[in-house]
């Protein structure tokens, strides 16, 4: 039977043209019996609504061999029909698994043989070959995808790219069977897909995450040298394209290459063009390039550039982190805890401000009395992180407060009301004891 599968993918991908009704609703064909046809389309579809597909796929074969041409549907349901007994022949660890799995192919091939090839039955026998991993058959459905991505990625989805990149191509790399050039070219073909979809507004926070995961798993060959030699060439084929280089200004950006020549010859480029404006995007790349190198006056001009035009909150609230990170860092302590109220999440806000209070008293707890009291604020802060401050940071600032010995000998009560040295705020008076 898989000869059977390889042999009819292999005629019918070579077909010069594909069936306009390989995929969508067609003209119904009831076929030589049609009161047959039409008993076993209802039983069939009857168990398979019940979820009784032992049952739906005896009468869908039955359908099948009474009407063959009935309609595409008739093919779509049977491979959802046998993908669902092939996941409960897992459950229970049959050993007829691999014969279901002949099975859902063979109504692959039935499907082509009726109504020929389309990218759109590429995509879906690709995707369910790695959804049930049939670890036999990647390096197939590799195949179907880089086809579908080539000819026609806008029938794809987001979760296509990680199928075919993820468990395709990268599991074919690991096993030597396509070279590193292979996997960035597969790599750069599906980022231009991600760009194309953000770009049009279409699902962009799932696009961005997926452009991420790209960016991860193609590090064991996007060496810096590997990937300025890529973009290189296509940056001079077509230098004055400023959307191709903003993509490579960005590609190279993601893969921490901000010390690689190309970069560094197309950071001004980038924004300082007058009639091409950078995005918030591409100054948030080169403000992180620049924090990379310690850069820390750059970059911060550079976020803030970017969090003036940014209609992004997710990117936006990336830049707050990082900023926060450099105030924390320059002992910008007052700066830092402005940054921290701007957090999204307050538990997160609540955390970072509870840090930057406790990391001042180094320089304003003067006293014992008030190094107390910013340890006071501190806790203050952390009771409302969430649990996001750590039982570490809290177990150590509990243990800076006075006992309450000293407040006696201080003549100060525990519980009082005091105004916190340097930040002007007044907080309970509590003791470690």
């Amino acid at each position: 039977m898989n000869k059977i599968f390889i042999s009819l993918l292999f005629i019918f991908t070579f077909l010069m043209s594909f069936s306009q009704d390989c995929f969508q609703a067609s003209k119904t064909n009831w076929g030589n019996d049609s009161l047959e046809c039409r008993k076993n389309v209802s039983l069939y579809s009857e168990f398979m609504k019940q979820k009784v597909f032992a049952d739906a796929a005896i009468f869908w074969t039955k359908t099948q061999n009474y009407c063959p041409k009935y309609k595409p549907n008739l093919y779509a349901n049977g491979a959802y029909i046998y993908k669902n007994i092939i996941k409960i022949k897992k459950k229970e660890k049959s050993s007829q698994v691999n014969l279901y799995f002949d099975s859902l192919y063979l109504v692959y091939d039935q499907w082509i043989l009726n109504f020929g090839i389309c990218d759109e039955i590429k995509a879906d026998m690709a995707k369910d070959i790695i959804t049930l991993s049939d670890r036999k058959k990647f390096n197939k459905a590799y195949e179907l995808y880089r086809e579908v991505f080539q000819n026609s990625p806008q029938i794809t989805s987001y979760s296509d790219i990680k199928y075919f990149f993820v468990y395709g191509a990268k599991t074919l790399y690991k096993k030597n069977i396509i070279s590193c050039d292979q996997l960035l070219a597969d790599y750069d073909m599906l980022s231009q897909v991600c760009d194309n979809n953000i770009s049009n507004g279409i699902k962009v926070d799932k696009y961005s995450k997926i452009q991420e995961l790209l960016d991860k798993e193609v590090s064991p060959c996007a060496s810096c040298d590997k990937l300025e030699e890529i973009y290189t060439s296509k940056h001079n084929a077509d230098p004055e394209n400023m959307a191709l280089t903003k993509k490579i200004f960005e590609r190279l950006s993601s893969n921490k290459c901000t010390e690689s020549s190309l970069y560094l010859n197309l950071l001004d480029k980038v924004l300082n063009d007058p009639n091409n404006p950078p995005s918030a995007k591409d100054l948030y790349n080169a403000a992180v390039a620049n924090y990379k190198r310690k850069e820390f006056s750059k970059a911060e001009k550079r976020f803030n550039r970017a969090i003036d035009i940014a209609d992004d909150e997710n990117l936006k609230q990336k830049i707050y982190e990082i900023l926060y990170d450099i105030a924390f860092n320059k002992n910008q302590y007052k700066k830092a805890l402005s940054i921290a109220g701007k957090f999204a999440d307050p538990c997160a806000a609540s955390d970072k401000k509870a840090r930057i209070v406790a990391s001042s008293s180094s320089k304003y707890g003067t006293s014992a009395f008030n190094k107390s009291l910013i340890y006071c604020l501190a806790l203050n802060y952390a009771s409302k992180s969430c649990g996001k401050t750590s039982t570490n940071a809290i177990s150590s600032w509990k243990g800076q407060l006075l006992p309450k010995s000293e407040l006696i000998m201080l003549d100060i009560k525990s519980g009082s009301i005091q105004q916190v040295p340097f930040w002007g705020q007044n907080v309970e008076l509590k003791t470690r004891d």
